[in-house]
């Protein structure tokens, strides 16, 4: 399995025209001075920098082969990523305020979990879980509840089905927040512990006053 990516490469023209540009200096000059060669250095500056003004970096896209992890990882993110797509379309035929409310704050903290395991692929796996079961759990449920919406009956046992299913999803809600929030648990702690240190360090040294003073 391979993944594409675009990298940036300086433009080779700059240096091209800058080597150019020594060439044109020299047909002019004898080049038997040392102020010939300054000049034509000069020329041959001016002229590469305003070619790199001039002339944009070129992009290329390369392929990158993929370790076994790497792309266990990565069908798990395009997973998630349909996941998401899926219950995305799923809410949109939602008419109940309330429930859509809570769907779109799922869709949220979803986006932003599945961004967070794209840029650190050590993501706790609890956070995995929830983008690779319980995400397409969730998304059935909302299909179902739009079949009920639509019943042109609503019997008690659908108006029954309808608020377990928005029961469940508000405590889905609250769970995806819970995890979003227990991923920044780590850099929370780092950050005290830095703040601590720094905050002994200026005591220690007399730039903080004591309390009470």
């Amino acid at each position: 399995m391979k993944k594409t990516k675009v990298i940036t490469r300086p433009s080779p023209y700059p240096v091209l025209i800058a080597a150019l540009a020594w060439c044109v200096g020299c047909l002019f000059l004898p080049m038997i001075r040392l102020w010939h060669y300054l000049v034509c250095a000069l020329l041959a500056v001016v002229a590469g920098v305003l070619a790199k003004k001039k002339l944009p970096d070129v992009q290329e896209t390369v392929e990158i082969e993929l370790s076994v992890r790497q792309q266990q990882q990565q069908q798990q993110l395009d997973n998630g990523y349909q996941a998401l797509e899926d219950l995305t379309d799923a809410s949109r035929r939602i008419d109940d305020p309330p429930l859509r409310k809570d769907l779109e704050r799922i869709e949220q903290v979803c986006r932003q979990i599945l961004q967070q395991m794209e840029q650190d692929p050590d993501c706790s796996e609890k956070a995995r879980r929830l983008v690779d079961h319980y995400l397409p759990m969730l998304t059935r449920l909302i299909r179902s509840y739009d079949h009920l919406e639509e019943d042109p009956l609503q019997t008690e046992t659908i108006l029954q089905s309808r608020d377990k299913i928005r029961k469940t999803t508000a405590l889905c809600a609250q769970a995806f927040v819970r995890q979003w929030d227990a991923l920044h648990e780590h850099q929370a702690m780092e950050i005290q512990a830095d703040s601590d240190v720094l905050e002994t360090l200026l005591a220690s040294d007399g730039l903080t006053e004591k309390e009470g003073d």
